[in-house]
């Protein structure tokens, strides 16, 4: 079965947009072009149409936080307007997993209710499931769980990873192709990843974040 980056360019796609949150929009990385986003679109000789916004979350937001660009309330525009592109890469969870103030409210059960009316829109919108990578959230390092703005700190691992297996299972629910992010993150050297921020990828983070992405595998839906 061919990868991602396989299946866009047998498709002849001219354009792929990125849909997240800082990391999608490349902080972390020593310039723009070598965010993961810019890096997977060059390496399939597309345009790159970046959506990622700094700060958002996938889900709708809690009202005592009150931050607004949510992915789930984005996404028509972003991804389906004007400026719609061929393929469409998701990296979205890092931020979700990592807010811990609303639990009540905020959490990876609404995280995969909302993730499910994007994926459920885009699909009725006419994007074909081989145009859809998702990608697990990236790995932060354990001291990159107590950093962050409020409410953005202590998370537990276990905690975290729940979000991860929630977007595996919703890549496999829908028959997409999915990015193992996480998981490949967390087979390297804790913090070898890290910017000096601890909370976005350097580098190194961003490139393996781009393989990943294009060596994606599309899962079997189950019926």
């Amino acid at each position: 079965m061919a990868d991602f980056a396989e299946t866009v360019r047998s498709r002849g796609a001219r354009s792929l947009a990125a849909f997240g949150d800082s990391i999608t929009e490349g902080v972390g990385a020593s310039s723009p072009a070598r965010g993961w986003a810019a890096l997977l679109a060059r390496g399939l000789g597309v345009r790159l149409v970046n959506k990622g916004r700094s700060g958002t979350v996938l889900q709708a937001t809690p009202v005592r936080d009150g931050r607004g660009g949510s992915g789930v309330s984005r996404f028509r525009v972003d991804l389906l307007g004007d400026d719609r592109a061929d393929g469409i890469a998701i990296l979205y969870g890092y931020n979700d997993a990592r807010y811990t103030a609303d639990p009540a409210r905020f959490n990876v059960a609404a995280f995969a209710r909302d993730y499910r009316i994007v994926l459920d829109g885009l699909l009725a919108a006419g994007v074909e499931r081989h145009d859809l990578c998702l990608g697990s959230p990236p790995y932060p390092p354990d001291a990159g769980l107590q950093l962050g703005s409020a409410g953005f700190t202590g998370q537990s691992r276990a905690g975290f990873e729940a979000y991860v297996d929630a977007v595996r299972g919703l890549a496999g629910e829908y028959g997409l192709f999915y990015a193992p992010v996480y998981e490949a993150m967390a087979a390297c050297r804790e913090g070898s990843l890290a910017s000096p921020d601890v909370v976005h990828p350097n580098d190194a983070g961003h490139a393996l974040i781009a393989a990943t992405f294009a060596s994606a595998r599309r899962t079997v839906a189950a019926p």
